[in-house]
């Protein structure tokens, strides 16, 4: 479908009979990124008095959290926020009838979450938040000259965009412009038919988790194939930590920009990157907060949790919303511009952290770098367990025979200060539930962490 017609006539047909005023909203964000940030904060205290407001009067869970944080909706300020207890999960899975408000105009939307650490977690979205999200990845994609409607190839595995693509779904797909292809399924067989659609879709941009990029990657390079896709400006990851290697080779083989974007089904559209390769925070949308293991804020620079309170989200509040990811927050504006404030970077959830033998945490880099030069691994996997010995599953090649096994082993064990190490050779590495391939795994964080709530 030509592009043009996709962007002027379908796409606003669609989000009309949606309603959502999704376009209306994006063409907003085109002019609020340049505002000033005393003028943003000006705009999140207004949203954030509307949403306290609703939540009171249609949220029976956090009425009382605003009560109880003896706070003012109408005259909150974004000061007064930390005060509410944060929200997690589980106080997801056990209040979620007590969160949604049924009547909000549109109505409610069931999803829930990808499920890659545990079990899914059920919520709802109005129209409202699902026309914020749109709008803040069209103008992420603008950002590289990308419009609505250009042809988007998406390598993607959540069992939601799976068991739902019917028949209607797949046609209202072609109509927009959008192939999906099955991270799921990445077999020798399937890569070649992928690389092979990739080329006759020749998309403007590529979407995907980007070990699942870096695995479609590493198998073209195996077997000597090089892109033919002219029209792609940008390819964009998410839904996983962006390992460097993995950029860096996607990168090359594309030879076009790698853009990393943050976000959660729950949380919703959090940070992309611009071509200054720099995380701008959805500010229009969201308050975003890092706090540490007390609760309390951390400094620019500093690792802290990712506590999310989405503006645009009457129908089920998430109001600081504890996603259990970590990262750092830029104190510096980025040099494209946009006033939107930055993150440094995303370092991923805590649970790609380990838990070092004296009770610190140690990256999942750690363990990631050793793996990486050792000669013979073409793919791995650790896992944690909760009695901080790691397992670690390993795909080797003909130059592992020469890797001395117990040498590695006490090297990873090192890295957490004298940890137990099992090694395994295995054929291949499964993707989690999610369609996800994450390299590092700890039950133990997990664990540490709900000990000491």
């Amino acid at each position: 479908m030509a592009p043009s017609f996709v962007r002027r006539v379908l796409l606003p047909l669609h989000e009309r009979l949606c309603g959502r005023d999704t376009l209306g909203y994006a063409r907003d964000l085109e002019m609020t990124q340049w505002w000033p940030a005393d003028r943003l904060k000006q705009l999140q205290t207004h949203k954030l008095r509307a949403l306290l407001t609703s939540a009171t009067r249609h949220s029976s869970f956090f009425r009382d959290r605003i009560s109880d944080a003896k706070i003012e909706p109408a005259h909150a300020t974004l000061d007064d926020l930390h005060r509410i207890a944060s929200l997690t999960k589980s106080d997801i899975r056990q209040n979620l009838d007590c969160l949604a408000w049924p009547a909000v105009p549109g109505g409610l939307h069931r999803a829930s979450t990808g499920g890659s650490t545990g079990s899914p977690v059920a919520f709802y979205m109005d129209r409202a938040r699902q026309a914020a999200d749109q709008a803040a990845r069209i103008r992420s994609r603008r950002w590289f000259g990308i419009e609505p409607g250009d042809r988007e190839l998406y390598l993607w595995g959540s069992p939601v965009e799976l068991t739902t693509q019917d028949r209607a779904k797949a046609v209202r797909n072609r109509l927009m412009n959008h192939r999906l292809l099955n991270a799921f399924d990445m077999t020798a067989d399937h890569i070649r038919d992928y690389l092979d659609e990739l080329n006759r879709f020749n998309p403007t941009h590529l979407f995907g988790y980007p070990s699942s990029l870096a695995r479609l990657v590493a198998a073209a390079r195996a077997s000597g194939r090089r892109p033919r896709a002219p029209a792609l400006r940008a390819v964009f990851v998410t839904g996983e930590w962006l390992d460097p290697t993995d950029r860096a080779a996607i990168a090359e083989w594309f030879d076009v920009p790698v853009a990393n974007g943050y976000g959660a089904r729950e949380a919703g559209f959090i940070a992309h990157e611009c071509p200054e390769s720099r995380l701008h925070v959805t500010d229009e949308s969201l308050i975003v907060e890092l706090i540490d293991h007390a609760g309390a804020p951390v400094q620019a620079g500093e690792p802290g949790e990712v506590v999310v309170t989405h503006l645009d989200n009457l129908g089920m509040p998430l109001i600081r919303y504890r996603t259990g990811d970590i990262a750092r927050r830029d104190a510096e504006l980025c040099p494209c511009g946009r006033q939107l404030s930055v993150l440094q970077h995303v370092e991923g959830r805590r649970t790609d952290q380990l838990l070092r033998k004296d009770g610190g945490l140690a990256h999942a880099l750690s363990v990631i770098y050793v793996l990486r030069e050792t000669p013979g691994i073409r793919e791995f996997k650790v896992v944690q367990r909760a009695g901080l010995d790691l397992d670690v599953a390993l795909v080797p090649d003909r130059e592992f025979e020469r890797v001395d096994q117990t040498s590695l082993a006490n090297r990873l064990g090192r890295q957490l200060g004298g940890v137990d190490v099992r090694l395994r050779l295995v054929d291949q590495i499964a993707p989690e539930p999610s369609g996800k391939f994450r390299y590092v795994v700890s039950e133990a964080v997990d664990q540490n962490k709900e000990t000491t709530k």
